[in-house]
């Protein structure tokens, strides 16, 4: 592409097309922290590429450095606003440091887009960050990332993606929509967010009410009510099948809400190894094991489990039966670090299990919301489709 120069200018009176870090009102685009070091537990927090997903920022299990090492990488020290790119696995998945992010740093397979107060004021910052998500943008990402063993894009690649940039007065009418669809999604994830917490709430008050020994069976375990299911690596397309959304572990540890509706990758099998919506996936880390459910047909990955039941009641009983005991599944992880579930002690796993009339009681109340919860979700995803096809329709107009 021919490298483009802009100086300065936020009015050009037509379509300008250049480099990400020649875009007006770009400062700086680096990666973060090479060499880490030990991790310092009482050190500076750093971002790593699987801390991002779903446009946010896990704070759980995050990795630290020592000051000494964070002062060596000031470049990266992360300032409000600053937007992080993923460079390795995930790759162009974004997410905007806040202000509980400030000072914090990044790993190498992050980079970080700082912007000028300019590039700021004229919504530079939010027409980049949706522009990462076209269509045109991810194809010349991946094509960067192209035989990595691990999908990594290097980051003069992305400083070297064209981005193209409208004239201010169809900017700012462009933005106006984006504007209106983050602050309907920011609505969608308060619902999402309402709705676990009123599930998670009731099963408390169902699973309070109903705690004696004489309601409860007793000697019930996991695999007693559901098809525990192993996870498996992940496959290229030269072994055959089709492509299925895989799931790793730090998918759904990094998953936002209760439902895992989206994958970093894929896995090519045939379309019956895959578990059905529905299913629970389980995946641990140190302190605690996660479980969510599926919605879409995805093959667990190795270091996690899977768990099909027969019936929407025991779904719903089991989903928060499982969140409710967190911290207790540990116990059912292996490994040094407790990163892998092991199958057999989980299928073992003791449940507190109510009557059928009880449990399906509790489904008729969880289920709408966890339905309601899904809703938002796909909303907000075609929310991101719109904008995304509305940039692309108005570049593609302008070539």
């Amino acid at each position: 592409m021919k490298r483009t120069r802009v100086d300065g200018g936020f009015d050009e009176p037509e379509w300008i097309t250049c480099e990400l870090a020649e875009v007006p009102g770009v400062e700086s685009v680096s990666y973060g922290v090479v060499r880490p070091g030990r991790r310092a537990p009482e050190g500076v927090p750093m971002i790593r590429a699987g801390d991002i997903a779903d446009g946010a920022v896990g704070t759980s299990d995050l990795a630290r450095i020592s000051p000494d090492v964070h002062r060596q990488n000031r470049r990266t020290s992360l300032r409000v606003d600053d937007l992080l790119v993923v460079l390795v696995g995930r790759i162009g998945d974004t997410a905007v440091a806040g202000p509980d992010n400030n000072d914090w740093n990044v790993a190498r397979s992050v980079a970080v887009i700082r912007f000028t107060l300019a590039g700021l004021t004229h919504g530079i910052d939010i027409w980049i960050r949706w522009w990462l998500g076209t269509p045109r943008a991810r194809d010349l990402l991946r094509v960067g990332s192209a035989g990595a063993e691990h999908a990594t894009l290097p980051l003069s690649d992305l400083k070297q993606l064209p981005v193209s940039l409208p004239p201010r007065h169809l900017r700012e009418r462009i933005l106006q929509t984006m504007d209106l669809a983050q602050r309907k999604m920011a609505l969608n994830a308060k619902i999402v967010d309402r709705a676990t917490e009123l599930a998670d709430a009731y099963f408390g008050r169902f699973a309070q009410g109903h705690a004696r020994g004489d309601v409860h069976r007793t000697g019930v375990t996991v695999a007693d009510v559901g098809q525990v299911i192993g996870g498996a690596p992940q496959a290229g397309a030269l072994d055959g099948g089709r492509a299925i959304a895989w799931a790793s572990p730090r998918d759904v540890l990094n998953n936002r809400t209760v439902h895992l509706d989206r994958t970093a990758g894929v896995t090519w099998a045939s379309h019956d190894v895959a578990c059905a919506p529905g299913t629970l996936m389980v995946a641990p880390r140190p302190g605690e094991v996660r479980t969510v459910a599926a919605a879409m047909p995805v093959v667990p990955g190795r270091g996690m489990l899977a768990i099909c039941t027969g019936n929407e009641a025991d779904r719903m009983w089991l989903l928060h039966e499982l969140r409710a005991r967190s911290k207790e599944l540990v116990a059912t992880a292996q490994g040094e670090q407790a990163r892998a579930m092991s199958r057999k002690a989980f299928s073992k796993f003791p449940l507190s299990w109510p009557p059928e009339e009880v449990r399906e009681r509790f489904a008729g109340i969880a289920a709408p919301l966890h339905s309601r919860s899904l809703e938002a979700l796909r909303e907000t995803r075609a929310l991101q489709e719109l904008v995304v096809f509305e940039m692309t329709q108005h570049a593609s107009v302008e070539r």
